[in-house]
């Protein structure tokens, strides 16, 4: 049975979300996996309809009465138009999350490292891989900022999924230098101010070693646009999981609890700094 303080958390998340969602009129439509988007459809009336016309994928040409009709893709599917990077299996879906505070937070919820199960997120209004992850996310800008995670952009980068199993550390790093194009895409077209790179987009970006070294730091990714390179909500969430499988009064216990404090008190420090930052900005 869920217990009344978790339930009144829950409940304030989902109000939270409606308010945010009624103030940008914004209310996306669920569908089922496969199925078209409604927006992406060219509705033309035809004597003898052909539904196959009706499937077009986003940016792709249509036939109507012998005209070619280009189907523009949506904005936050426009890395489904995107070619270059062929050997990609398919675009994330809403690699683009929009909010109002102008920072953005690019990740990679996919699956990069060799060996391990592949993982693609089906819902329009899932970040991160778990709610877990987001929870803990939410908390951390709540504490710092003074708001909700969703105030802030999302993009996932790179923007699409490809075999972990059958990349290079180079072969990640080219499709990453591809993928700035979207993100100078949506630093432009939403006035971005600043830039939080997270976990996997951080090490897929400048390779392990160099991510590592710049754990914590902020770079500039444009002139007047700062980024701070962070640990990922997941890394974050695996110090509390490796505590909370010791048993308590051992040497184990003690060293991951302090391990714990220490990863969550400088990723907390970190943002605190990158608000001093751009917060008479965003």
């Amino acid at each position: 049975m869920t217990d009344a303080p978790t339930f009144l958390r829950e409940l304030k998340g989902i109000l939270q979300d409606l308010r945010f969602l009624i103030k940008k009129e914004d209310f996306p439509i669920l569908r089922k996996q496969g199925e078209p988007d409604p927006q992406t459809m060219e509705m033309v009336w035809k004597e003898n309809w052909n539904f196959e016309s009706s499937f077009a994928e986003p940016g792709t040409a249509t036939q109507v009465r012998g005209v070619q009709v280009r189907i523009p893709p949506k904005e936050q599917d426009r890395n489904f138009s995107c070619k270059l990077c062929p050997e990609r299996l398919s675009a994330v879906r809403h690699f683009i999350v929009r909010g109002r505070k102008k920072v953005l937070v690019l990740h990679y919820t996919g699956e990069f490292q060799p060996n391990k199960p592949s993982y693609a997120k089906t819902s329009p209004q899932r970040i991160f891989r778990t709610p877990e992850a987001e929870n803990l996310f939410d908390r951390m800008i709540q504490k710092e900022f003074g708001f909700s995670m969703r105030e802030f952009y999302y993009q996932e980068y790179p923007a699409c999924l490809f075999s972990q199993d059958r990349s290079s550390e180079l072969d990640w790093k080219r499709r990453v230098e591809n993928c700035q194009l979207h993100v100078k895409e949506t630093v432009l077209k939403e006035g971005i101010k600043g830039i939080i790179l997270l976990g996997a987009a951080a090490t897929l970006a400048f390779g392990k070693e160099e991510a590592a070294k710049l754990l914590g730091k902020t770079v500039e990714f444009e002139p007047g646009i700062p980024m701070v390179i962070l640990r990922s909500p997941e890394a974050i969430l695996a110090s509390e999981h490796k505590r909370k499988e010791a048993l308590p009064e051992t040497v184990e216990f003690q060293e991951a609890k302090k391990k714990e404090i220490e990863v969550k008190e400088s990723v907390l420090s970190q943002l605190n700094r990158f608000h001093q930052e751009v917060k008479d900005r965003i």
